[in-house]
């Protein structure tokens, strides 16, 4: 009986809104855009591999804390290769040499302050230099890079 709220066993089956079909149509949506991004990241990794692999001059993106600079997280690349440790800013400033005489003294995971200002997945490199001390946050996938590059710097 159709008009009095009784279930049948064949309205069961039945779409209960014409919408069902436009939110199925968005979940497809979405995981297909989800998929393409984790596959372009994925790909973009793979090009640093090889490029660091080869010798060529990649640049990594991470955040810098470097007294130089000042004292807030700045979002940017770190330019390793063949040449100085060079970092560049996302906006606005040129380019900056990171000194000569840089090196590592530990890595370790953002404390909960650190975290709210950067990917709390990440991992921070410490450095030390005359300069003072400089912090350099990068993605797990990429740490490897950046510390096999300041052992041979």
């Amino acid at each position: 009986m159709p008009g009095t709220g009784a279930l049948l066993w064949g309205d069961a089956f039945r779409p209960r809104s014409p919408c069902l079909n436009a939110r199925v149509l968005e979940l497809v949506f979405f995981v297909a855009a989800a998929a393409l991004v984790g596959w372009m990241m994925s790909r973009k990794q793979r090009q640093r591999s090889t490029a660091t692999a080869d010798g060529e001059p990649a640049g990594v993106p991470c955040m810098l804390k470097w007294s130089a600079q000042g004292s807030r997280w700045r979002a940017g690349r770190l330019l390793i290769g063949a040449g100085p440790l060079v970092w560049k800013p996302s906006l606005g400033r040129r380019e900056a040499a990171l000194p000569a005489d840089l090196r590592q003294t530990g890595v370790r995971s953002p404390s909960l302050r650190e975290a709210v200002a950067i990917n709390p997945g990440s991992r921070i490199v410490e450095c030390e230099s005359s300069d003072g001390q400089v912090l350099i946050a990068v993605m797990p996938g990429d740490l490897d890079h950046v510390v096999k590059f300041l052992e041979r710097a």
